[in-house]
């Protein structure tokens, strides 16, 4: 999967049905990161990903509360990074 899909599907997604979009969009973000096989890619690959959400909440300033589940969604995933690491 490209990083511009998930940030895509975010875009797209956003004005639905937040329940049902969510998930679609946490899916995306998995198998996004599940192209990365060491932790720090993945990190990385999440930190990316967060800064796509940014500008993308510039551009689409209605979509604010979304992208704000949807980077609460990636903070766990760091957080489950980093109890791997330790």
């Amino acid at each position: 999967m490209s990083l511009s899909e998930p940030v895509a599907l975010v875009g797209r997604l956003g004005g639905a049905s937040r329940i049902g979009a969510i998930v679609v969009v946490e899916q995306a973000i998995d198998a996004y990161i599940a192209g990365y096989t060491r932790p720090d890619d993945r990190g990385i690959a999440l930190d990316i990903l967060l800064r796509d959400f940014a500008r993308l909440r510039i551009l689409e300033p209605d979509l604010d509360p979304f992208i704000s589940e949807v980077e609460g969604y990636i903070d766990l995933l760091h957080r489950q990074l980093s109890r791997l690491a330790a």
